[in-house]
């Protein structure tokens, strides 16, 4: 906290994860208090803020401290403000669907740097959410293996994302991002362009595989990459609340939505800020 002097960071774990203090979101941030919190997500790569019933305006306006904001578009063309914010509700009738590994929109040119998330309604128990930290992920590794990995590629689709798309914004969206989408191509090692840290980047079931691979060897290689996602010691989590805001860094982390509330009501809203094109380990 010492490092600190307009907010207040408690970690949650040594190694990802912390609480955020002494700020109001229905404000605009000074840019000392703007810093810091960069300065703290980077160090800690989610933060989390509580009794914050912030407003899609006030939401944008944080994620902004972190970039500009992006649309959750799969096709760059169609940026409209209605996807600016992804609205996720879970009830009985239409169970959750996050409750895997994963970053976010990873299957475009240059993925989002950044997801913050607004809970509008909390349930009764269950639904927390896990985070990964993928430079501990690529630590994890022998240096034979890290060797093997720095110069691999990931194909990436929409996955289970497809449907979800058809489900949210119609057959006619659904349509025009089938008919344009392209598989898109990022390294499996990931450099951070602030930190200059490696992680893997696992993007959960957009990864259609690993460039050049037979399907069993790209199966064989990323299923154990994944297996190191489980180990409880590079994760956190969250407990939510409702008027909790979570921020976390896409670029090394993995996040994942349990779905043990179900049939219980919940509804989220998240948007994105900051947008790149990964950086390899190696040069392409």
């Amino acid at each position: 906290m010492a490092d600190y002097h307009e907010i207040e960071v408690e970690p949650l774990t040594p190694t990802i994860g912390a609480e955020v203090r002494g700020v109001d979101l229905h404000r605009s941030l000074g840019e000392v208090a703007q810093a810091e919190i960069r300065e703290a997500l980077l160090r800690h790569l989610v933060l989390f803020v509580r009794d914050q019933d912030v407003s899609e305006a006030e939401q944008l306006a944080f994620a902004s401290t972190f970039g500009p904001p992006v649309p959750a578009s799969a096709i760059s063309e169609s940026g409209g403000d209605e996807l600016l914010f992804v609205t996720l509700e879970d009830t009985a009738d239409d169970p959750p669907r996050s409750d895997r590994w994963h970053t976010d929109v990873p299957f475009v040119e240059q993925p989002p740097d950044v997801a913050v998330l607004s809970m509008q309604l909390s349930p009764p128990v269950g639904g927390d959410t896990m985070w990964a930290n993928l430079y501990a992920a690529y630590d994890a590794l022998s240096p034979t293996m890290q060797e093997v990995v720095a110069g691999l590629d990931l194909d990436l689709d929409l996955g289970t994302s497809a449907e979800a798309i058809r489900s949210m914004y119609g057959e006619d969206y659904y349509a025009q991002v089938m008919a344009r989408f392209r598989v898109a191509r990022h390294p499996l090692v990931r450099v951070h362009p602030v930190t200059g840290r490696r992680a893997l980047y696992l993007c959960g079931s957009f990864m259609r595989g690993i460039a050049g691979m037979h399907p069993a060897e790209s199966d064989l290689l990323l299923g154990y990459l994944r297996s190191g996602l489980d180990d409880p010691n590079i994760g956190c989590r969250w407990r939510w609340k409702q008027g909790d805001v979570a921020v976390w860094d896409e670029r090394c982390t993995n996040h994942r939505g349990l779905s043990d509330h179900y049939p219980g009501h919940r509804i989220v809203r998240r948007c994105l800020a900051g947008s790149g094109v990964p950086i390899g380990a190696r040069p392409r």
